[in-house]
């Protein structure tokens, strides 16, 4: 199987540098950066909202920033980047390649299938009994001081800068 960890990756980082670049004149906090992008090869992006894969859908690569990516029964996907949010995928829904979730959990739930690995940074790996993954399975979610190193690592990457990620730790699942 070939990875498409360099690609994605590529996508997710250019999709973030925006959030990156140094801005001196400090004005007032403007509103959460919301977009969504539909590639020509059958990806899809989104900056600030969630990502639903629809039943019966294929695509190639479902990337999200700050948001969550949920993949139904029936859907099929390539690969699965999320940065600060959630990735979840319904019983019956697959994926081919990689889920990695950065600053947020990874649920599969019932019968759900990843060929490929799972990757859990600064969240949780849930499995229901019956889901399966293909490859490795790995979470690792740091405290230090009562707040997540992950967590900590994109605050630092972001204090002089007007962009700032929400991480909902006050909101209900």
């Amino acid at each position: 199987m070939r990875s498409m960890f360099a690609p994605t990756l590529a996508l997710v980082s250019l999709l973030a540098l925006p959030a990156l670049a140094d801005d001196t004149d400090k004005k007032e906090p403007e509103p959460k950066v919301r977009c969504a992008i539909h590639s020509k090869n059958g990806s899809r992006a989104v900056q600030g909202s969630d990502l639903i894969v629809k039943a019966g859908e294929k695509i190639k690569d479902a990337v999200a920033i700050d948001g969550n990516i949920t993949i139904r029964k029936g859907a099929v996907v390539e690969d699965v980047v999320v940065i600060q949010g959630k990735v979840t995928i319904e019983e019956g829904a697959e994926v081919k390649g990689d889920v990695i979730a950065l600053g947020g959990d990874l649920v599969l739930k019932g019968k759900a299938r990843v060929d490929g690995d799972v990757v859990a940074l600064g969240g949780s790996l849930r499995m229901d009994e019956d889901a399966s993954v293909g490859g490795k399975q790995s979470s690792l979610s740091i405290n230090l001081n009562g707040k997540d190193l992950a967590r900590s690592f994109v605050d630092k990457a972001l204090e002089n800068s007007d962009c700032r990620l929400s991480f909902g730790d006050d909101e209900k699942e």
